[in-house]
């Protein structure tokens, strides 16, 4: 395989910029030569860029007219002989997906289609606000405000709380809404009201009729579960599509349940296990998917080789700001970007489609999820709000493009890419704009921030679950089984994924925009900052607890708060990531013996292991009730926000190329990822 030759070095003029900012010397006795490639000719162009993301088209469109024609996306650039034998590699290649609505060729068809989109995304209080599987449906049904409204007596209180508003926020993992989202108090009628006095956090919204009448009854938008966020800095809040997800549906949907009549009986979806954490959730769990998304279809479900995969278990929700700059999706490079249906999904209408109108259902998933998908491509990741020594970050910038790990004398435990020159830059794609404008770098400056390369496990060395469950969907010679051909969101075929030589199993390198506020990192957000990914001996605990938000004085221990999300308070500026408590097994929040071993905390109990194996074999098995969905009281609650990388595709191994590098060079490559 073409690999640029590991004897190209780093200039004296880079060496002693780098020198400079990390205070006149290296904490390394390992020279910085053999470490990549030179910029040629680009010596007038910065190191650190002023774009931040955001895509071609929508930045393209700043301040031009409605008429104004789009260029080209980059990302149709990426196809086989991309940049072959160059410091960035590419693999994961572009394909076009033709959908209902087609793609905007003017900045007006990217606004009006960004509009809708945004619609989609939010949608609070307004007529048609898609819910969570009813998107199609004039007037669909939730949770009536009275029973929202009584919410607090499941919590165990005495009485309704003034901060009720908050605490539900709080509890069930949302952020705030930062514009009206109306509900009406007990006593309030919604249509005199204008919807009533009560505030809804994102996650939910009050349906109305068509015709502009509000209902009283609240819906949950799914999708802001799984991918809302909150930075609580100036100039920034609430997040939606990434920010490192706070969320926990199965708590949101257990209080909703247990507030309408008959509550004690749970909903069969809420007792569904879709995460052992908050924060983290199945999105990719395709078992369930070909069933639910294919009109119902048993054959798909009683097919032994969907029936029989592995259980994918806990993922982190990619941000949705690194959107226009991915060819295909997921972690695991799983279905071409540009196929927007799955985007939609958790709004795909399953009433209609198991009632026999799958086509109504699909054909309102297909004129909304185009449109949503350019809104999600046109947003760009948050500034970071803190203080960034500008010289450390050049410094950073050199390391991040220019230096190869796996150089000689460095004896990197990781098996080499095959391409790229070996930099973070060979996986993460280039950003840099002295590195984008280089030749050696990439074939054009148009291909800067996408990454588009996948590798295959024995190199990234992470858990393996996901990626080898992904696998286990395959037929032993690489096809899948028939029933997939009626699967309506694989009608673009899939990823990478699903041609890999061998079956082998493989994950996708995220693009890096906005990285500092998508902790915690991993595709299982197992490690709590970006300091842990670049250094594997450090900062990777066993178990592990995010701060939570403080309670007020005259509420502590009465009720649940979420994850922290001050920057000032929560978050750790050094390490780029949220603070976190240690725990040790047998504190509280885990069972010594079940959830770990007290006499070896470094590996699972013999419980964890054998379950590890049954979740192989019936993945579905991963997705029954467990015990404390039937019974979700504050502790329970508590505990779900313990981090135990000892249970079922939660490890924290892996990424361990990094550990060649320095903490000097660790600490000016975060401080360049705090530009991006």
């Amino acid at each position: 395989m073409s690999r640029l030759s590991s004897s190209a070095v780093i200039t004296a003029a880079a060496f002693s910029l780098f020198l400079t900012a990390c205070g006149g010397k290296s904490s390394t006795s390992t020279p910085l030569t053999n470490t990549g490639t030179e910029p040629q000719n680009t010596s007038g162009f910065p190191l650190l860029a002023e774009q931040r993301g955001g895509s071609t088209w929508s930045n393209f469109c700043k301040g031009k007219a409605d008429n104004a024609v789009l260029p080209r996306d980059p990302r149709t650039l990426v196809v086989p002989g991309v940049n072959e034998g160059k410091a960035v590699g590419f693999n994961a290649y572009w394909r076009s997906c033709d959908i209902a609505v087609s793609h905007p060729t003017t900045c007006g068809e990217l606004r009006e289609q960004a509009e809708l989109g945004e619609f989609v995304a939010y949608g609070n209080g307004e007529v048609g606000s898609p819910i969570s599987f009813a998107g199609g449906q004039e007037v669909p049904s939730g949770v009536a405000a009275e029973d929202y409204n009584n919410m607090w007596q499941v919590w165990g209180l005495e009485e309704r709380p003034d901060n009720f508003d908050e605490l539900v926020a709080q509890r069930h993992g949302s952020p705030e809404t930062p514009w009206r989202n109306p509900y009406p108090l007990p006593g309030e009628d919604p249509n005199t009201s204008n919807g009533g006095s009560g505030q809804l956090p994102l996650f939910y919204t009050q349906i109305r009729e068509p015709d502009g009448t509000w209902t009283g009854e609240i819906g949950t938008k799914v999708c802001i579960t799984c991918h809302g966020g909150q930075i609580d800095a100036p100039g920034l809040g609430p997040i939606l599509g990434g920010a490192g997800s706070i969320g926990d549906f199965t708590v949101s949907g257990f209080d909703l349940n247990q507030t309408q009549e008959g509550g004690g009986t749970v909903n069969p979806i809420s007792a569904i296990t879709i995460s052992e954490n908050r924060g983290t959730g199945a999105i990719d769990f395709f078992q369930l998917a070909f069933v639910l998304f294919s009109g119902g279809d048993p054959e798909l479900l009683l097919n032994d080789k969907i029936l029989l995969s592995s259980a994918i278990g806990n993922i982190k929700s990619p941000p949705w700001w690194n959107l226009a700059y991915r060819t295909q999706k997921f972690h695991g490079a799983i279905l071409p970007t540009d196929a927007s249906r799955i985007d939609l999904a958790a709004y795909y209408d399953l009433a209609a489609s198991l009632s026999g109108n799958d086509a109504e259902a699909l054909a309102w998933n297909d004129e909304h999820s185009g449109p949503f998908e350019v809104w999600a491509e046109t947003q760009e990741p948050p500034k970071y709000p803190g203080q960034i020594n500008t010289q450390l970050a050049e410094a950073g910038a050199v390391l991040f493009h220019a230096k190869d790990l796996w150089a000689a004398g460095l004896d990197n435990p990781a098996p080499r890419p095959e391409k790229g020159n070996g930099s973070c830059a060979s996986c993460h794609g280039a950003y840099s704009p002295r590195y984008t404008n280089d030749p050696n770098y990439l074939d054009t400056p148009e291909l800067a921030g996408i990454a588009a390369y996948t590798l295959p496990m024995e190199v990234v060395r992470t858990d393996p679950v996901y990626a080898e469950a992904m696998q286990s969907l395959r037929n032993p010679d690489g096809s899948f089984p028939a029933a997939t051909d009626a699967q309506h969101f694989l009608w673009c075929g899939h990823g990478n994924y699903g041609e890999t030589e061998d079956n082998t199993p493989i994950l996708l390198a995220p693009p890096l925009w906005g990285t500092w506020a998508s902790a915690p990192y991993f595709h299982n957000g197992s490690v709590p900052n970006i300091w842990g990914v670049l250094d594997p001996s450090s900062e990777r605990p066993n178990i592990w607890k995010r701060v939570s938000t403080p309670a007020r004085p005259d509420q502590e221990g009465l009720v649940v708060m979420g994850f922290d999300t001050s920057f000032a308070r929560a978050y750790d500026q050094s390490k780029l990531g949220w603070k976190y408590e240690e725990l040790a097994c047998g504190d509280t929040g885990t069972q010594a013996y079940q959830d770990c071993d007290p006499m070896n905390e470094e590996q699972p109990s013999t419980l964890q292991l054998l379950l590890g194996e049954f979740y192989k074999l019936i993945g579905i098995t991963w997705n029954l009730p467990r015990p404390t969905a039937l019974n979700m009281d504050n502790q329970t609650i508590e505990n779900r926000k313990v981090f135990n990388t000892h249970l079922y595709s939660q490890g924290n191994q892996g990424h361990d190329f990094t550990a060649v590098l320095t903490d000097t060079e660790r600490r000016a490559i975060i401080e360049y990822l705090k530009t991006l």
